[in-house]
């Protein structure tokens, strides 16, 4: 009976320790960290986003796409702005990208080097400028395509951009009233 016993604690453990276990293998994909109204997306398809936008401006001397949050912008833009035709096309492309990335560097767009990411973006450039104007585009191809108009708007628009790299004068500029113009190349010199 005591051999038994023992039989029944440990397979009870084993059991006890395998339901506890079950949870954590079949997570469901991770929540988006931005809520949106139109647009399914998972967490891990708001990350491929990140790195496709920062494949796109990648981090140089000053900040890229991730660290200015313009996947974000993406998301926000493609919820709010665009036919849900358009939306539909956009999360099909999504998905099918990381697809098409397996498939042609034989790993995901997220583990790849940058080299490779690079290679594969460009391979879809030339894949669309070969189809042609009037060719239809594929799911993969749309979605490419608003992710860049997109990430380039969002960068050129962020705050950090504007107010760090392209500082500008403010309309009218600068007016200088009393000078007096002897030359018509002093016009220049008057307004700024």
């Amino acid at each position: 009976m005591l051999i038994n016993r023992r039989v029944a604690l440990k397979q009870l453990g084993l059991i006890t320790g395998g339901v506890l276990l079950l949870p954590a293998c079949a997570r469901p994909p991770k929540q988006p960290t931005i809520a949106l109204k139109n647009l399914v997306i998972n967490g891990d398809q708001e990350a491929l986003l990140a790195e496709v936008s920062e494949a796109i401006i990648p981090a140089t001397d000053i900040p890229g796409a991730k660290a200015l949050e313009v996947p974000n912008f993406v998301l926000r833009m493609v919820d709010d702005c665009y036919d849900a035709d358009a939306q539909k096309s956009f999360v099909t492309g999504l998905a099918q990208f990381d697809e098409e990335a397996r498939k042609k560097i034989g790993k995901s767009f997220v583990d790849a080097t940058p080299e490779e990411r690079e290679g594969f973006l460009k391979g879809i450039e030339e894949s669309t400028k070969n189809a042609g104007e009037n060719a239809s585009q594929t799911d993969l191809t749309k979605f490419y395509a608003i992710a860049k108009e997109r990430t380039v708007q969002g960068f050129l628009e962020s705050k950090y951009i504007m107010t760090e790299v392209l500082v500008h004068t403010m309309i009218p500029g600068r007016f200088n009233g009393c000078v007096e113009i002897k030359d018509k190349n002093d016009i220049q010199t008057v307004i700024g």
